[in-house]
Order: C-alpha cells, then sequence, then structure tokens
C-alpha cells in the first residue's frame, strides 16, 4: 500500500451514506462466500461485485491495465485478485468525502472562525466558569450529538468523493439482479432454462412454493409474472454492470 494511502487511512473517512461497510473487531478472514451482513447492506460492495462481471473491465484486468477501462484500472486495480475486504481497506478513500483539514483548536481570531451554517464543523462559545460536569454536559448535548446524528455524512447529491454514488439505489435491487444474472449465464450443458425456472431458483417471493417446469392451468399466470419479473431484474444487473466501470454507481 502507498504511503499516500496509509496516511489517508489514519483519520475516519467520511461517506455520504451511513451505509459502508463495516467488518466487526474479530479478525477473522474474510469469506467470499458469507459476507458480513454489515458488508451486504452496503452499496460498495455491489459495485465491486458488479465490476467483477463488467466484461470490458475483465478484459482490462487480463491484459494488465490495458484496455477499455484502463483509467478506472489505474484506481481500483484488479478486482478478480483480491476478496472485498481487501479491496475496500486499500480503496475506501477513493469514495470517502474530501477531508476539509479541519481541526480542534482556539480560535484567537475572526480569521480562525469556521464558516458558520456548515455541516463538517461548528464555533463553540465554552464559559470558562463552569464547572467540569456542567461543561461535559453541554459538550455532549451540542457537539456529540451532533456527531451521533451526522453519521450518514454529506447528502448523495452534495457529494464530492471522487467516485460518488447515484442518487437512487436500493440493496435488495442489488441483492436480485445479482442472483438472477448469476443463475441465468450458469453452465446448463447447452439445456436453456425457462425464465421463471430461473425465478424459482433464485426464491424470488412469489416463487415460493413453485415448483421448476410446473405448467398447468394453475401455475400458468405465475409463471408468466415470474418471467416478467425475472427478465426486469436481469435488464437491472446489465444496468449495474454497465455503470460498475465508470465513475458513478448506480446511474
Amino acid at each position: 500500500m502507498k504511503n499516500t494511502q496509509q496516511n489517508a487511512h489514519k483519520s475516519p473517512l467520511i461517506f455520504s451514506t451511513r451505509s459502508y461497510p463495516t467488518f466487526g473487531r474479530e479478525r477473522k478472514p474474510f469469506n467470499e462466500e458469507a459476507p458480513p451482513q454489515s458488508v451486504i447492506e452496503s452499496p460498495y460492495y455491489w459495485w465491486f461485485m458488479f465490476l467483477r462481471l463488467n466484461a470490458d473491465y475483465k478484459a482490462t484486468c487480463k491484459a494488465k491495465g490495458k484496455g477499455k477501462c484502463a483509467e478506472l484500472y489505474k484506481d481500483f486495480g484488479d478486482v478478480h485478485k483480491v476478496n472485498f475486504k481487501e479491496w475496500w481497506t486499500d480503496k475506501a478513500h477513493l469514495f470517502a468525502e474530501p477531508k476539509k483539514g479541519y481541526r480542534m483548536m482556539v480560535a484567537k481570531g475572526i480569521k480562525e472562525l469556521a464558516p458558520f451554517d456548515n455541516e463538517e464543523v461548528l464555533n463553540l462559545v465554552v464559559p470558562l466558569t463552569w464547572s467540569q460536569r456542567s461543561l461535559k454536559k453541554a459538550f455532549t448535548s451540542l457537539v456529540l450529538n451532533k456527531v451521533e446524528k451526522g453519521k450518514k455524512g454529506v447528502s448523495l447529491e452534495k457529494s464530492e468523493a471522487k467516485y460518488p454514488l447515484g442518487s437512487k439505489w436500493h440493496i435488495e435491487a442489488f441483492k436480485t439482479a445479482y442472483k438472477i444474472y448469476i443463475e441465468k449465464n450458469k453452465e446448463t450443458n447447452g439445456k436453456k432454462v425457462a425464465w421463471a425456472d430461473i425465478a424459482i431458483r433464485v426464491k424470488l417471493p412469489m416463487a415460493i412454493g413453485v415448483k421448476e417446469k410446473n405448467l398447468t392451468s394453475n401455475t400458468s399466470d405465475i409463471r408468466r409474472t415470474l418471467t416478467i419479473l425475472a427478465k426486469r431484474h436481469y435488464s437491472r444487473a446489465e444496468a449495474f454492470i454497465k455503470a460498475s466501470a465508470t465513475s458513478k454507481f448506480p446511474k
């Protein structure tokens, strides 16, 4: 890891969403087959996962950074040679908001005051005649409570991250689209699998209790709906895959 990246990781990073991935304090090996829920629920995880499915980016990785996605590769690297935890540890700063350089200090003049109504910093008047207990209570009320509320970070629309998130995304949409795409592209020994059966395999809510290849008068309407849903999720997956190789995800 480069020194600049190491320095960037020393202080907490601020993201435009509180749904950034966390891995817990236990130093267990990262299990790609069963990531923690705190990882799965992050849009950054799905950016990584859909990027792995992008054919142009995969070709660029095989060519060691040469190809259609060469510029993105300079920042994201080969996503096929690392797991998500390794990748995120090294690349998180790319998705974080730029640091403004504020530090806690005693202002000596007007020029050292921070801008008023700024979301990242505030000016505080501290009565030095108060007891420590009163000061701590007031500090908690005026400052710490704002920090707790501010964990979400800046809004998506105001994000200044190098690689920001799109303004509209839903984790369940990522999950379902990914599962449909993977199932559709599995090796089937040349046998075509019906869209409805793909929906049944990935257990879409409407497919619960419906068996594969079970075409009867009672199931035909359900299978027709499952076909529509599966195709819709597949189209979303294709859009997510395309967006993953750009500077903003999803579009």
